[in-house]
């Protein structure tokens, strides 16, 4: 990550931080990527199976990703921090975004943030210039932190009994169960004092596989004349679809010694 894009993350994160200050000190905080509370009501159990009907959601959903053949998925981190005239504001967009191949063979193709990277059963390559040369990664960095799963336990498994059952719609072009966050996770972050946000929790659940297919977790508010959003959202399209296509590059180059 370039050290402009780690700026704006981190003026985002200050106004988050500064959002929640007043929460932190009633409600026992549950790790999760950004330092966002993670709710009172903690996780529920069930590991990966229930949670589709049911009035809450179930945690550890995500794990029903792997057992789909095949999926592509982008998930983004936002933020904005409105300032004044003479000091005016940050914001910036993070995503990632890829194709997961469960079987017959792992594999998958990930860009994030420009670098591109394939990986075929335990080989890897990395490309720098968009996909025009690759080299080996010797590097065997991991993809799998790369997936929206990693994030998704974090914001959704973390607030698990927070979210109910809003109803039943379709949601990138999946028959879904819609989960809204209740007050115990909004009250985070509209009961501090000086402070006016609004914010939004929702998921969606496939109904046939019981894996999440899309979701939002962020607010907007403002607080001492300053202004700002942070939050995180994800998407998996294109499950078991034939299009789905991970190969091995062919344009390598060696990396200079």
């Amino acid at each position: 990550m370039g050290k402009g894009a780690r700026r704006r993350e981190l003026v985002a994160l200050g106004f988050a931080l500064a959002l929640v200050v007043g929460a932190c000190g009633s409600s026992a905080s549950t790790s999760n990527p950004f330092g966002l509370p993670a709710g009172s009501g903690g996780g529920a159990s069930g590991g990966g199976g229930g949670g589709g009907n049911g009035s809450s959601l179930t945690s550890g959903l995500s794990s029903n990703l792997d057992q789909q053949t095949s999926y592509k998925f982008s998930w983004t981190v936002f933020g904005s921090s409105a300032g004044t005239a003479a000091s005016p504001g940050d914001s910036g967009t993070f995503g990632i975004s890829g194709v997961v191949i469960n079987k017959p063979t792992k594999a998958m193709f990930v860009n994030s943030f420009g670098i591109q990277y394939i990986q075929i059963g335990t080989q890897e390559w990395m490309s720098f210039d968009n996909g025009s040369t690759w080299n080996v990664d010797t590097s065997s960095t991991d993809l799998t932190s790369m997936l929206p799963t990693k994030d998704y336990t974090g914001y959704f498994d973390s607030n698990a009994t927070g979210f109910k059952v809003a109803g039943n719609e379709t949601k990138n072009g999946v028959q879904c169960v819609h989960y809204k966050g209740d007050s115990s996770i909004s009250g985070l972050y509209q009961s501090i004092a000086g402070v006016s946000a609004s914010f939004q929790s929702d998921l969606w659940v496939a109904k046939d596989g019981n894996y999440p297919v899309s979701g939002v977790y962020g607010f907007t508010g403002s607080s001492g004349g300053q202004s700002g959003s942070f939050g995180y959202s994800f998407d998996i399209t294109n499950v078991n679809d034939n299009s789905n296509q991970v190969t091995a590059p062919t344009n390598l180059v060696a990396i200079p010694s």
